[in-house]
């Protein structure tokens, strides 16, 4: 599996996995309201500033997606972070999820927020472990669900300590944060 930026020619396949990740879990494909995004990622992410990732098997089949929505001048916003069940538990999720946040980093944001359903456990432990921590309920519910709204404060780019040290393996680096 590799991870690549993702487009508008890509937008029927990454919508096909989310639609089928959502029936997966009894919530709607909401193609006119929280899911418009995907139907159009060029727009939605990339010429507000943001960015858009897709995973791809070896036949380069679409089985992952991940967006980042820039939201102000040092925010932004992790945005359907969804992985079809044939490529979870192989690091592909931690894959986006570090090109979301390298991303964002590249950019010189701060702040990250994301949504997800307490339905999504294995999501949710994710983006704890990446440093994510809970921040209330969401803003928009999904099919009476309101969710959970988890927040990031990112270190900048010259203060932290790379994310995978040479020999490839992963480490925590701890920041302080003191706001």
């Amino acid at each position: 599996m590799r991870i690549r930026n993702g487009s508008d020619a890509d937008a029927a396949a990454a919508a096909a996995v989310v639609q089928r990740v959502l029936r997966e879990h009894g919530l709607p494909f909401e193609p006119r309201g929280l899911d418009a995004d995907i139907l159009a990622p060029d727009a939605h992410y990339g010429a507000g500033g943001g960015a858009f990732f897709v995973a791809v098997d070896p036949a380069d089949r679409v089985v992952g997606t991940a967006g980042l929505l820039r939201t102000g001048p040092a925010s932004g916003e992790v945005r359907k972070m969804f992985l079809l069940p044939e490529a979870r538990g192989q690091g592909v999720g931690r894959a986006l999820l570090d090109a979301v946040l390298d991303a964002a980093r590249t950019r010189g944001l701060e702040r990250l927020t994301l949504t997800t359903r307490h339905r999504y456990d294995r999501a949710i432990r994710l983006y704890e472990r990446a440093g994510f921590r809970a921040a209330g309920s969401a803003q928009e519910p999904r099919a009476g669900d309101p969710g959970l709204t988890y927040a990031l404060r990112l270190a900048p780019e010259g203060d932290r300590a790379p994310s995978r040290p040479a020999d490839g393996r992963r480490r925590l680096v701890l920041i302080p944060s003191f706001a």
